[in-house]
């Protein structure tokens, strides 16, 4: 749980900080972030074993880790913030169309959920996981460039690069 926390808390600092940097007013930055805290919501319905598990899930546990992006998305709406709800459910969504839940693709996706998906990558990289350990700040830099293009949008990778340069 305390990771949980504090990687909601990592994604919400390093998206308030691109969203910013990319020229977004203070308040809606503030939205941004938001999402960034609340994006796992949706984990509240996937059992902790799989969230746990060090293994490559099987297809049912793949599906259950799928479905939390809808699932965050419809708690937020439910909550009434259909904003912060509408990027929650997208920050899986792939730059290529090839992410999930509804397979969006570029412009479709709306770019604060672009945001949170860049946040969200490069926090899972520079942090252990259960399925490996960290990596270094200089690979998920490059995989967030390897990236660019296909799972994230081009033009936010370069701002997020950009903001944590600043840090």
């Amino acid at each position: 749980m305390l990771e949980t926390m504090h990687h909601a808390g990592e994604v919400a600092s390093t998206c308030e900080r691109a969203a910013r940097h990319m020229g977004m007013p203070a308040a809606k930055a503030r939205r941004v972030a938001l999402a960034g805290e609340l994006h796992d919501i949706g984990k509240i319905g996937v059992p902790p074993y799989v969230l746990r598990e060090p293994e490559p899930l099987d297809p049912h546990e793949w599906g259950l880790v799928r479905d939390h992006p809808a699932v965050g998305e419809r708690l937020l709406r439910a909550a009434g913030v259909a904003d912060v709800a509408s990027w929650v459910g997208a920050h899986h969504e792939r730059f290529d169309g090839t992410g999930y839940p509804r397979g969006l693709r570029g412009d479709q996706i709306p770019v604060e959920a672009r945001i949170v998906a860049v946040a969200d990558a490069f926090d899972a990289m520079v942090s252990d996981r259960p399925y490996r350990p960290a990596l270094g700040l200089g690979a998920a830099i490059a995989e967030l460039r390897a990236g660019s293009g296909t799972q994230f949008d081009p033009d936010v990778v370069d701002a997020f690069l950009d903001s944590l340069a600043l840090a």
